[in-house]
């Protein structure tokens, strides 16, 4: 798969979200299904460096979320 067509499979996962009801789902909810499309997709090695930088930083922000205080 292509990297601009791999980008476009999580574009496409988030639109679809976002396109719904993104505004009544909870952040954790929204980072967990960017997470599992991202793990889920096959991705070649150029892209995946790309995606890895992404991955982590959606991990990061899947942790501040757990840690806020308006999640407990």
């Amino acid at each position: 798969m292509a990297a601009d067509d791999q980008r476009g499979v999580v574009a496409r996962a988030e639109r679809k979200v976002t396109d719904t009801d993104a505004r009544l789902w909870h952040p954790w909810l929204r980072i967990n299904r960017v997470l599992r499309v991202m793990q889920q997709t096959r991705w070649s090695a150029e892209a995946w460096s790309q995606v890895r930088v992404e991955f982590r930083k959606a991990l990061v922000l899947r942790s501040e979320i757990r840690r806020a205080w308006w999640f407990n």
